[in-house]
């Protein structure tokens, strides 16, 4: 296991040589072979003393050559993501990433059967992705939007979650990312996010929702077209306090409501007014519910116009 009091991000760069050795020489204690008698073994040999330096670009090569190794034990992966993801918050690091043909590496690890590898790999991936078009462009170029959309549905919710956190790094403010989310139709993969019973999910979807849908008619329309407003509806409740759950529910409907054709029948709608004025008349007093009760307001406001 990691030694728990060494911090992550910390990897030394001659375990990369130790491990080689661990793990290439079946018989540490023999007469050393010739190199050329096991060209596989003096290439990889070759790489990890390359990678031995202490600037970021042999870092993460590093990381990589323990990534791509069939021997890497779960600690060694963790370990190697955790370097990655220590250096790639600089944006030229993230972009060397991608030139080091990290990005294939990542694909294989987001659906990896252990949660902890799986869930470091997502979060990398957000990473390396936040306001990055380059990598925006490689990622999306390399098909991780179906993976990630195919995650949602996993039925581990902290794999939901960092699934979540990777997709709104290559959708939010990015209209290529975006464009192909809705073309592999990935709004709907949102729809079961936001029947789950775990907080978290629900939170960071409809979140992910309303800043997608705040600025844009036509991705309002395009959320609106798969009918989320109502999935969003059905978890209204008339709290009488500050409630996170709440909050962003309306908030992703007061912004799906504004300047919206919603097909909502007489009774559906009455229904939501009824939950939206108890919300108001319960809150309007507490400061700590002052957003939750403008958004209500705003989509009381909306239903209205329409």
């Amino acid at each position: 296991m990691t030694d728990p009091n060494v911090p992550r991000g910390a990897l030394s760069l001659q375990n990369v040589l130790k491990y080689t050795v661990q793990h290439h020489d079946p018989n540490p204690d023999a007469a050393p072979k010739s190199e050329t008698a096991d060209p596989e073994r003096a290439e990889f040999l070759a790489n990890a003393l390359n990678a031995m330096t202490v600037d970021a670009a042999a870092a993460l090569k590093a990381a990589l050559v323990i990534l791509n190794s069939e021997e890497a034990s779960t600690d060694d992966q963790i370990e190697s993501l955790d370097v990655i993801r220590s250096h790639i918050d600089d944006i030229d690091n993230a972009i060397t990433l991608v030139k080091l043909g990290g990005t294939a590496t990542l694909l294989r690890y987001i659906t990896h059967s252990d949660n902890e590898v799986r869930e470091s790999a997502l979060n990398t991936v957000a990473e390396v992705s936040q306001n990055n078009v380059f990598c925006q462009n490689a990622l999306i170029s390399d098909q991780f939007l179906p993976a990630l959309a195919k995650n949602l549905s996993h039925s581990n919710p902290s794999t939901v979650r960092c699934s979540l956190y990777a997709l709104s790094s290559l959708i939010r403010n990015f209209q290529p990312g975006y464009e192909e989310f809705k073309r592999i139709n990935g709004i709907r993969s949102l729809i079961p996010c936001l029947k789950s019973t775990n907080l978290n999910v629900y939170v960071k979807t409809a979140f992910l929702i309303a800043s997608l849908t705040s600025i844009e008619k036509s991705v309002r329309d395009d959320f609106v077209k798969e009918d989320v407003f109502p999935v969003l509806a059905e978890n209204l409740k008339p709290v009488e306090d500050f409630d996170i759950k709440q909050e962003t529910t309306l908030f992703a409907l007061s912004s799906l409501s504004r300047e919206s054709e919603l097909k909502l029948s007489t009774e559906k709608r009455e229904e939501i007014l009824s939950k939206l004025e108890q919300i108001i008349s319960k809150n309007k007093q507490s400061e700590t519910c002052e957003d939750m009760v403008n958004y209500a307001r705003n989509i009381v406001d909306n239903l209205s116009a329409h």
